[in-house]
């Protein structure tokens, strides 16, 4: 590991060629960093402090790359998948109420005791039947609606339709409004938010849910458009007749709205002819705006994203570019490169530069990965941050990358193998390159003039990561072997470094040490990604050291921070942030499994109970996919190894739903979330130590074994980090030796990878990702 003033220089001269600068000018390699902040005594002083900033390390730009590849066999005969946007339905009424505000495109009249109000009619059909019936004379002119009714009511019905919200009013005069316009949804929240206010002190009682009544308000204008209900206006495109609502395009998509507001001649009379537009993409702008949903697979997914960004649909280019970036694979990344590079895709592009600098094994068996540019991939392969298991991988990808075409790309060999780390290579590496050699007809001599040249032992492969990896605490020894004792250290990773042939190790900084006596066993977790909440545990081996002590630390304290205790003493418990609350689920006190879940809320500093587990249990596991808790498991109240899946909703009766269990019983194990999946590693058995390892599909409710670790972690803390799993320190239950090891586990890759060791060896700790503030 280097020292707190070493600085790790990253010269570029003479990585590669005088000729191939002047052809490429515009190819840049990832910028120099250093560590550059001091260190200061304490018990690890030689670790360096949490940053207040991080210096930016945007990707190079990426050049001219080929076209898309959208041939992905795979994809093509999948099945396609349903995206829906959250955030569509709130935008679309957002802008109805603009609109309205603006008196722009109003089309209804209601007068409710000599005051007149200008609604659009498409809006209020969307939880009232009367207005339904009267968009039924399609364009014909409508008169005024007079209501006898009240206008408090009225208005609690209008904010509905354009809120998701009944606004005030008796409720009394809501349902009689309610009644004369047809509109039982309006009655029905009327009334549930009113038993809501009078059962506040139960924490169960379900209240209306804002998204999901505009959700459904949305669905209900989706449907009068599929019914052709009211629409004034016919879209052509390609011989591809559309009739739709005009307040509703403007609503739902930007495009729209820029051509029917501005006075343009589309924005009058009742027809659009687009002739820049081709038929299937005004059918998906179209089914979005009105939806918030798209309907495809991979490849549509391309497609719609190009659509998306040329039409300047923002909810649906959002929508895309998180289902691409969640979506990827070796195949689906290549083809993806093209369209990320386009203006307003960066943080798109980001995402697949460092997929294929994390799978670039994977992606240099792909058919297209010979279609890559020379500067892309010299690019690629000179970069610090280029993560394989030995740099031999490397060599693969540029073999693989001339044997495409050896003869058109001979002048070109030199520079790109010169991108090759060979100085950091093993002895059996370097035989590996020698019998490999070159594709022929590539001279021979050529290699070895660059093997004599390499830099012995040549720069290392440095990552650093955006986000900072933090453990805090756990089971350690003293410096002197002798006993144990819980630790107070809180280290967070840097960087992580590559040495000779498959060495790594990590760059360790160091956070303000937990107040004494330290504690294991404990709950850690994050609610911003920018602090750190440490809940409960032990100070020390007994039943009756058991903690409920709460503490916080964000950037830029000297120490942490004391909060309001949990109700609860707990230890062996995980601790996650959900819905802006953490969550203490479970686990050990005086001996006993718990049940009880308490939730801390931030803005008051109190804890609450919560709805319990559905058995006692602790040394179990939890991780939140896709905005929803799962639980896995664990010890029960008679000692037995838990094989127990569950999804825990605080809001919803019952509050837990019992899933497929994992294909091992097991405890002190790690869970983590990535890529759509839950991975499950380690821990303890009936056998004793697990190795196996499985991932859990939610969509399908099924488990699949995979890879093993390559050695016990009981006790383990879990985390995802960039793509990754990674799984750090434990111990042996065989030998009861603490592990300093970190392994990380590559989905794409189907490999386990040590990344280094931990500062010290520890087990019954916790670890956390924090973000790392941008200059």
């Amino acid at each position: 590991m280097s020292s707190p003033d070493t600085v790790i220089s990253r010269p570029d001269k003479g990585l590669l060629s005088s000729q191939f600068r002047k052809d490429y000018p515009s190819l840049r390699l990832p910028a120099q960093r250093s560590p550059t902040w001091p260190s200061s005594p304490d018990e690890d002083s030689g670790l360096l402090p949490f940053p207040l900033e991080e210096p930016s390390h945007r990707a190079s730009a990426p050049g001219d790359l080929p076209s898309p590849s959208l041939s992905l066999a795979e994809d093509e005969e999948g099945d396609p998948e349903v995206l829906v946007s959250e955030e569509h339905p709130g935008q679309f009424f957002a802008e109805a109420r603009r609109l309205r505000d603006l008196s722009l495109l109003l089309d209804e009249e209601v007068i409710v005791q000599g005051r007149r109000y200008a609604v659009h009619g498409v809006v209020l059909a969307s939880v009232s039947s009367l207005f339904r019936s009267r968009l039924l004379g399609n364009g014909c002119p409508r008169p005024p609606i007079q209501l006898d009714v009240s206008p408090r009511g009225w208005e609690a019905v209008l904010t509905f339709a354009y809120e998701g919200v009944v606004g005030p009013a008796p409720l009394g005069d809501i349902v009689a409004v309610a009644e004369v316009l047809g509109a039982p949804r309006v009655a029905a929240a009327a009334v549930k938010r009113l038993e809501g206010n009078q059962n506040h002190g139960d924490k169960e009682q379900e209240v209306p849910d804002k998204a999901e009544e505009l959700r459904e308000n949305l669905s209900s204008i989706d449907q009068l458009y599929r019914e052709g209900v009211g629409c004034d206006l016919e879209l052509e495109a390609e011989g591809c007749h559309l009739k739709v609502h005009r307040v509703a395009l403007v609503c739902g998509s930007e495009f729209f709205g820029a051509m029917l507001l501005s006075g343009m001649k589309e924005s009058q009379g009742s027809a659009v002819v687009l002739r820049t537009v081709s038929a299937p993409d005004l059918q998906l702008l179209v089914s979005y705006a009105y939806s918030g949903t798209l309907q495809t697979n991979w490849p549509g997914l391309l497609r719609a994203t190009q659509t998306a960004m040329q039409y300047q649909s923002g909810s649906c280019l959002a929508l895309c570019q998180r289902a691409l970036a969640r979506g990827l694979s070796p195949p689906r990344c290549l083809a993806l490169l093209p369209v990320a590079e386009a203006l307003g895709l960066e943080r798109l592009w980001d995402k697949a530069h460092y997929y294929l600098l994390n799978h670039l094994p994977a992606v240099a068996s792909c058919p297209t990965f010979p279609d890559l540019p020379l500067p892309f991939l010299a690019n690629l392969l000179a970069s610090d941050e280029l993560h394989i298991e030995e740099e031999f991988e490397a060599f693969e990808a540029a073999w693989h990358w001339l044997a495409a075409d050896p003869i058109g790309r001979e002048p070109e060999a030199e520079t790109l193998l010169r991108c090759i780390r060979f100085g950091r290579m093993s002895t059996r590496e370097l035989r590996h390159v020698r019998a490999a050699g070159l594709p022929p007809p590539l001279p021979s001599s050529l290699l070895h003039q660059i093997l004599v040249e390499a830099e012995v032992p040549g720069r290392e492969r440095r990552r650093e990561p955006d986000r900072a990896l933090v453990v805090i605490g756990g089971d350690g020894i003293t410096p002197d072997l002798a006993q144990s004792q819980p630790s107070r250290g809180v280290w967070w990773a840097r960087a992580f470094c590559s040495g000779v042939g498959l060495v790594r190790t990590v760059e360790w900084g160091r956070l303000p040490a937990l107040p004494p006596p330290g504690r294991f066993r404990h709950g850690a977790a994050s609610l911003t990604g920018s602090e750190l909440y440490v809940c409960g545990g032990q100070h020390y081996y007994s039943y009756s050291d058991t903690l409920a002590s709460v503490l916080r630390w964000a950037p830029g304290q000297s120490n942490w921070e004391e909060l309001a205790p949990m109700c609860q003493a707990r230890s062996f418990f995980p601790l996650v942030a959900h819905d802006g609350h953490l969550y203490a689920l479970g686990g050990r006190d005086n001996g006993a499994p718990l049940d009880s879940v308490e939730v801390y809320d931030p803005k008051l500093d109190a804890w609450r109970t919560a709805p319990s587990l559905p058995i006692p249990c602790f040394a179990h596991a939890a991780s939140v996919l896709d905005g929803q808790v799962y639980v896995s498991g664990g010890f029960s109240g008679t000692g037995q190894y838990l094989a127990s899946l569950f999804n825990y909703n605080p809001t919803r009766k019952p509050s837990w739903i019992l899933l497929s269990p994992m294909k091992t019983p097991r405890a002190g194990h790690v869970m983590v979330a990535l890529g759509g999946r839950l991975y499950v590693a380690g821990g303890l058995g009936e056998a004793g130590d697990l190795l196996s390892f499985e991932a859990y599909e939610p969509r399908t409710d099924t488990w699949k074994s995979l890879e093993p670790l390559p050695s016990p972690h009981v006790g383990a803390a879990g985390v995802s980090l960039q793509g990754e799993m990674l799984v750090l320190g434990g111990y042996s239950h065989r030998t009861y030796a603490l592990s300093h090891l970190i392994h990380a586990y590559c989905p794409g890759l189907g490999r386990w990878l040590c990344l280094g060791t931990l500062p010290r060896p520890r087990a019954e700790m916790s670890a956390c990702v924090l973000h790392l503030s941008p200059v």
